[in-house]
């Protein structure tokens, strides 16, 4: 029987890999989903200032974009729909470009635009909006100085670049390089996308004459991607199930297959809700139920934060999801920095009461107060014995180690809402593409597999930390060393530490990304 189920596991994951095989590239955005990308090209004349300025939304974003976009709501843009678009974007988009030419402000005038839709991942389009604007800044007859500050999409993040050339005449100083290092945000260059430039002004200084430029800011080109591996091409090919035309009954096994496998990997990958999860089992002499109540407050509370801001954002136009996110994870890293407090506090209490006890015991041994009976009691269930003699004297023993009081059920509950606050972006893009595809129901289904696989992966590792925390003590306990019972006291206090560091940095984090 085992042997047919282990076969039957086998073909079906077989054909998971089959179909996922014959999945085109996915084409999502290097710089992330939720990115607004802006390029400004300068060019200076004798009379006048040429401004290239294109915009390149990732999937998220356009996809809150097209709402407003698609006036009749028939889920289609129009050419016409489309060229109205551009038109006021360009507009607005004048307003924000400041120019300064020696010191004084110019007007920028809007000129023609254009906007396309290229195909982005899950099903989702991406945009690009490309507007052509000018300045006139007067005949040049000797230097003069301009600035231009481009103050469009300055609440989102992503890519930030200008350039700057002559053409009949010169740049004698300029603070930009001359050229698009990203080909006017076609192709961004890898070692530059988790780093990318900031540039949001530049200063000119220009003089009549020179060599002519090229009139125009040259063809659009081919939009680059790069080629995805190992787990990121399984990613990409799990956000891009909810985008295609025919989805079989096959199709979408696999689909849910892959969504489980990829949810479990996810939660292998490095991540706070692990960290605080092996620290409380580990430093806690915490049990499988646990565990197990931690893993699924994680599960519960990453697949809600996905469902609920999916939900947000298909109802809004102007939210930006890249604005919440640090939020969240200022939320749970103050969370856990009030509880790891609170854990350190209560170990470091625990352990010096510990010692004090001792201390007596030693003191009592010294004066010397025998019995006419000896034993050995090792209890793990927080209970302490009290013995009489015929002296009249008492003693304690069953010695209640400073990890043997469990954290009560609503602060296992926090730890668990902590660690799975911040909702994975993949899911997210896989949810909205099915939301845009009609296929809500599919994306919902693929997103609670992604939670059932990250549920049966943390549930596992934890109960692989209660068995480690077990041996530990059994350790202790059959040594009788030293060395084992210093590891043993001192690790509740090292992993309060450890989930009260951990928060920190989450909140410090978060907050420099406010």
């Amino acid at each position: 029987m085992r042997r047919r189920r282990g076969a039957f596991v086998l073909a079906t994951l077989g054909v998971a890999g089959g179909l996922l095989a014959q999945a085109p590239p996915a084409g999502a955005h290097p710089l992330g989903n939720f990115t607004v990308n802006v390029y400004t090209g300068l060019r200076v004349q004798p009379d006048r200032l040429d401004i290239d300025l294109v915009v390149d939304m990732a999937e998220i974003p356009t996809f809150q974009a097209r709402r407003a976009i698609d006036t009749d709501g028939d889920g289609q843009v129009t050419d016409a729909e489309g060229g109205a678009y551009a038109t006021s974007a360009c507009s607005e988009a004048a307003g924000r470009v400041d120019v300064s030419v020696g010191g004084g402000s110019r007007p920028v005038r809007p000129g023609s635009g254009q906007v396309t839709f290229p195909p982005g991942t899950a099903g989702l389009d991406t945009l690009r909006l490309t507007c052509a604007l000018a300045v006139d800044i007067g005949e040049l007859r000797e230097d003069r100085a301009l600035v231009v500050r481009n103050r469009n999409y300055e609440d989102r993040v992503g890519w930030r670049e200008m350039a700057a050339v002559g053409d009949r005449a010169t740049l004698v100083a300029s603070d930009v390089g001359p050229r698009s290092i990203s080909e006017r945000l076609v192709a961004y260059p890898d070692d530059l996308l988790q780093s990318p430039p900031d540039q949001r002004a530049a200063t000119l200084r220009a003089r009549p004459g020179g060599p002519a430029a090229p009139r125009s800011f040259g063809p659009e080109a081919p939009i680059l991607r790069s080629t995805p591996r190992g787990v990121d091409r399984a990613t990409r090919s799990f956000t891009e199930l909810v985008g295609r035309q025919q989805l079989t009954p096959a199709l979408g096994l696999a689909g849910m297959l892959l969504s489980v496998l990829l949810g479990a990997v996810h939660a292998l990958a490095p991540g706070h809700g692990k960290t605080v999860m092996a620290a409380y089992l580990v430093g806690r002499r915490g049990s499988l139920r646990q565990a197990a109540l931690i893993g699924v407050t994680v599960t519960a509370a990453h697949t809600t934060g996905v469902l609920v801001l999916g939900l947000v954002l298909s109802a809004s136009t102007s939210l930006a999801p890249e604005r919440i996110y640090p939020w969240l994870g200022l939320t749970s890293g103050l969370m856990l920095v009030a509880i790891g407090a609170g854990l350190l506090r209560g170990a470091l209490r625990r352990r010096s009461a510990t010692h004090s006890q001792g201390a007596l015991v030693l003191v009592g041994a010294a004066h010397g107060h025998g019995h006419g009976h000896s034993h050995d009691h090792h209890d793990h269930h927080g209970h302490g014995h009290g013995h009489g003699d015929g002296d009249g004297h008492g003693h304690g023993h069953g010695e209640l180690g400073p990890e043997e009081e469990p954290l009560a059920r609503r602060n296992l509950v926090a730890l668990g809402l902590a660690g799975g606050m911040v909702p994975s972006p993949s899911a997210l893009v896989v949810l909205l593409g099915a939301i845009a595809l009609d296929r809500a129901w599919y994306g919902v289904a693929l997103v609670v597999g992604y939670g059932l696989g990250m549920a049966a992966t943390l549930t596992g590792a934890g109960l692989l930390l209660v068995r480690f925390r077990g041996a530990i003590d059994r350790r202790r306990d059959a040594r009788r060393s030293s060395g084992w019972a210093v590891v043993a006291r001192t690790l509740p206090v090292l992993t309060a530490a450890l989930i009260l560091g951990v928060g920190a940095l989450l909140s410090i984090r978060a907050a420099v990304q406010l």
